[in-house]
């Protein structure tokens, strides 16, 4: 805590979706405090008044409350829709840390681009928890693009990388999806290692054969014992395995293996071969496919494309990838009830944390991240394309803001197609929350330096 600059002061807040953040600064620019706090946006599941308030309150620590000239919160959520619930949450806040007066409140978007340029007007495209495009005019969002939540829009954010990173998963886990180092560091990032090796041992674990049906057997014969088994596991149900008086059918503990669970790959519907038939092999490796089964390669007699042994994608689709330390066996089913349950039992936001999975897959080369990271930066250009018409300046700055923008597959791309729309390269956003406090600034007649 940097108390030791005298005041006055002025308070900048940026309150996103994953986290709070606050400065406080002197009239000069230099930093005097600062704080952090959760996620603000109510639509992604914060409490808005909460974060500001934990926020502002390690921001101060013990500066005299009566330096503080006046705040700006740039808060997400607060367009015209969420406004007076954001206005009052802000005013909770100041008042709740022993502030008089109340801070002025905009936008995220206002102080993302804020914290890239010290001009007043020009576009920012930005990328975090939510995402979109917008014309800025000192403070005031002139036109803006997408930035409408997780529900129903911020294509291209983070939270957007990581649900789309999950469905891919879940489609190669279950036979929809091509192959993917998704399904093992999605898995990784949201359950943890230690987790994930949990469900993976639990599969790995041998399951006994039992006897299933006994005709007439006495539990011992003469001898003291029964009489050991001369062939295999039988091919047919009622085919007796051994001789003598007595004769048992021996059989898997689980005949009939459940979806996703077969030594092949993850079987259409979990039915089993018809009674006197061999199981099929796992198909994708030239194996004949079974008549008429979901996921099979061809009529019967014919042969699969060749693939990766155990998937069943269609024609020309190699399939679902093997588990990593068992080729040929495909993903654990297991961990894709792990995976809902972790992501249903959080908040939306909580998906941002894929964001960097998706970044590092696509920049590994795997062919379905780099689709994902494509998408999401055709998304982020579009929102500008749709706000620009609005910027009657050409020569105005263009800012990227967030943590999808920072650096990866995606920052690069939009770049890319920034130089190629604007005369200038795009710039790189600071911490909003300095870019807050630089509003206050300049309300002041007090612009930041630099």
């Amino acid at each position: 805590m940097l108390t030791h600059l005298a005041g006055p002061y002025v308070v900048g807040i940026d309150a996103g979706g994953t986290k709070t953040r606050c400065v406080v600064l002197t009239l000069g620019g230099a930093l005097a405090g600062s704080g952090t706090g959760p996620g603000a946006n109510p639509n992604s599941g914060g409490d808005t008044a909460g974060a500001l308030t934990t926020a502002l309150r390690e921001a101060l620590g013990d500066l005299d409350r009566t330096h503080i000239l006046t705040g700006v919160f740039g808060i997400a959520g607060a367009g015209s829709a969420g406004r007076p619930a954001a206005v009052a949450a802000a005013r909770q806040a100041w008042q709740a840390v022993g502030l008089r007066g109340s801070p002025a409140v905009v936008t995220d978007i206002a102080v993302a681009f804020a914290a890239g340029t010290s001009e007043p007007k020009g576009i920012v495209v930005f990328s975090g928890t939510g995402a979109g495009a917008a014309v800025i005019n000192d403070g005031t969002i002139v036109q803006r693009a997408d930035g409408y939540g997780w529900l129903v829009g911020d294509e291209g954010s983070a939270v957007w990388l990581g649900k789309e990173a999950v469905r891919a998963a879940l489609a190669a886990y279950d036979g929809r999806g091509s192959p993917t180092l998704l399904t093992d560091s999605v898995p990784r990032a949201l359950l943890g290692a230690t987790v994930v090796a949990e469900i993976d041992a639990e599969r790995r674990r041998p399951r006994r054969p039992r006897a299933l049906a006994m005709a007439g057997a006495p539990s011992s014969s003469p001898g003291g014992s029964m009489p050991p088994p001369t062939a295999t596991f039988a091919t047919g149900a009622g085919t007796p395995i051994g001789s003598g008086t007595g004769t048992a059918v021996l059989l898997p503990e689980s005949p009939c293996p459940p979806p996703g669970e077969g030594p092949g790959g993850p079987p259409g519907n979990g039915s089993c071969p018809a009674s006197g038939s061999v199981p099929y092999p796992a198909s994708g490796n030239g194996s004949t496919g079974p008549p008429g089964r979901p996921g099979s390669h061809g009529p019967p007699g014919s042969h699969g494309p060749p693939g990766r042994p155990g998937s069943h994608g269609p024609r020309g689709d190699p399939g679902p990838p093997g588990h990593p330390e068992m080729p040929g066996i495909p993903p654990n089913p297991r961990l894709a009830q792990a995976i809902i349950k972790e992501v249903y039992g959080r908040p939306p936001a909580a998906l941002g944390r894929l964001g960097p999975v998706v970044a590092a897959a696509a920049a590994a080369g795997d062919p379905v991240a780099r689709r994902i990271t494509e998408e999401a930066a055709q998304w982020l250009l579009r929102d500008v394309d749709a706000v620009r018409p609005a910027l009657s300046d050409p020569c105005a700055p263009v800012v990227m803001h967030g943590s999808v923008l920072r650096e990866g597959p995606v920052a690069e791309a939009v770049r890319t197609g920034l130089r190629d729309r604007f005369a200038a390269a795009p710039r790189c956003a600071g911490d909003g929350a300095v870019g807050a406090a630089g509003l206050a600034l300049r309300r002041l007649g007090h612009p930041l330096p630099g």
